[in-house]
């Protein structure tokens, strides 16, 4: 496996090296050699390291000549347009066998490194995961290996290497960086220099008890993690940078298969809240911890919102620009996208009402793009994260199921079609109703009235006649005969708290299976 000139003449540059290179294109340095005396046979994969060549004698050759000269004087040369040579003259007092061990350890350390680039890349392909590419770094890098999320949660570590280190050990025991982490290793200044850089940072022994490797992972030019590697049993060498940035690129690659990591901002808070959607992390400890760690601060009261963005002919507005419009109108509200969906955390001093201000303004964002939300209840217990979030998917499947002309679906108003649609499933829910409002339906059918209307918009209206007769447009007089041709024809009193109460459940009931309009 050899080098190509352009990049070998890269890595000798250093050097100051004065260059008559006649070709490039196709030439691979493969083998370093000592030019023998009188020397006419050359091969094109062969740098030839001398003191003093003759340029007049080489006979002709099928392919080029790569010739690196040491020169204490000036070297009188001009090739010709016609010349195979690619000389490399150094100026310099060096002993000619230490100048040829130099270059044979630079071909040397490029091949172990393209071994070393295969065996990652091999990994990759193998689809045996990150944890998997982890082990395989470490055996090539003989360093104990781990990779973070950007809110320092551990994704992967390499086995069965033994480290004394207290922060390594509390790292790979809980799983996370702890908040006691942060003073204990200075380590935030190093956040923002290894976040921006775009290399790896070698730490040594003034900032680190073991001297470390540590670089950020990218996908799509946006910071989704951090690669650490420490030096234990094995000194680090330059090399070893070039291994790490490669290591970087390898495993975000296979980071990629993760969906949910193509639409993150780069901000350190969006793995830890990915984390309590999914239900991972539900330890309240381990929460405040990290909630410390990554400088979160929430209000007591909780909420999930979840914005159903359908990707179709009439609505294809990007899903980062629907976060980053319903940020701008939620201060102090924390959103990822999650599931194809743009999830947000919203913590309030208050509680919501659905005339709050900020959320008339995420309804109208919401009816002009036509894209509709769901609305958890409130909660303050971060470890019930997973459970609000389902029930903010929920209003939204319910409310528009339900045909609900609204934008904006609170989970609090349809928790009981909630409970209908779970009973459905042991029960056919026309059983639960009360049996009185079927006579009422066959009344109206076979004389053509409309007394369920009339009952339905009476008890909605919590009995005041008043209210009802305004809404039917129709007089308090002939609102009172009609109720009480109504309780004659169920056989049922109106006044009764229980049989109000069971009307009104069988209602719901009938309007959730779709049998009242």
């Amino acid at each position: 496996m050899g080098m190509d000139l352009r990049t070998f003449l890269g890595k000798i540059k250093n050097y100051n090296p004065r260059l008559y290179i006649s070709q490039t294109e196709g030439i691979t340095i493969k083998y370093v050699k000592l030019l023998e005396e009188n020397q006419t046979l050359f091969e094109p994969d062969h740098l030839y390291v001398c003191k003093t060549f003759n340029f007049k004698k080489i006979p002709p050759q099928k392919g080029a000549i790569n010739i690196l000269c040491i020169k204490t004087d000036d070297l009188q040369y001009k090739p010709d347009k016609n010349s195979i040579v690619n000389l490399i003259v150094l100026n310099t007092n060096m002993d000619i066998f230490k100048t040829f061990n130099e270059i044979q350890s630079i071909l040397i350390k490029y091949q172990e490194f393209s071994i070393a680039s295969t065996k990652l890349l091999d990994a990759l392909i193998s689809g045996k995961g990150l944890e998997y590419i982890v082990n395989t770094g470490c055996e090539i890098l003989k360093n104990p290996i781990c990779i973070l999320d950007l809110s320092f949660k551990l994704i992967a570590s390499s086995k069965d290497i033994k480290v004394e280190d207290p922060v390594w050990i509390e790292l790979l025991t809980k799983g996370y960086c702890s908040y006691n982490f942060v003073p204990m290793s200075n380590v935030r200044n190093f956040i923002d220099v290894v976040h921006k850089s775009s290399s790896p940072i070698f730490i040594g022994k003034d900032k680190f008890r073991i001297p470390r490797i540590i670089s950020n992972i990218k996908i799509n030019d946006k910071v989704v993690g951090y690669v650490t590697a420490l030096e234990c049993q094995k000194p680090f060498s330059r090399n070893d940078i070039e291994f790490i940035f490669l290591l970087c690129k390898v495993v975000a690659s296979e980071m990629q298969k993760n969906s949910s990591l193509q639409n993150i901002k780069g901000l350190k808070y969006e793995n830890f809240i990915m984390d309590l959607l999914n239900g991972k992390e539900t330890d309240t400890r381990v929460i405040e911890e990290r909630s410390k760690f990554l400088d979160l601060h929430f209000k007591p009261n909780l909420y999930i919102l979840v914005v159903n963005v359908p990707q179709n002919n009439f609505v294809n507005i990007p899903l980062h620009r629907v976060r980053d419009a319903i940020e701008y109108m939620l201060v102090g509200s924390k959103s990822v996208i999650y599931e194809n969906s743009v999830v947000i955390l919203i913590s309030q001093k208050n509680k919501i009402s659905d005339i709050d201000h900020s959320f008339s303004k995420v309804i109208d964002f919401f009816k002009k793009n036509n894209i509709h939300g769901g609305l958890s209840r409130c909660f303050h217990d971060l470890a019930n994260t997973r459970k609000y979030y389902e029930q903010a998917l929920k209003a939204i499947t319910l409310g528009m199921g339900l045909k609900i002309n609204k934008f904006l679906f609170f989970y609090e108003d349809l928790a009981i079609f909630h409970l209908l649609e779970t009973c459905s499933s042991k029960s056919d829910l026309k059983n639960f109703c009360h049996d009185s409002i079927f006579n009422l339906m066959r009344y109206d059918k076979s004389h053509n009235t409309k007394y369920l209307k009339c009952l339905r918009f009476y008890l909605s209206n919590e009995k005041n006649q008043l209210k009802t007769s305004k809404t039917l447009n129709i007089c308090r007089s002939t609102l009172v005969h009609r109720i009480e041709k109504i309780q004659e024809i169920m056989g049922v009193n109106l006044n009764d708290v229980k049989i109000t109460f069971h009307l009104n459940l069988s209602f719901i009931i009938l309007e959730y299976i779709d049998e009242f309009k």
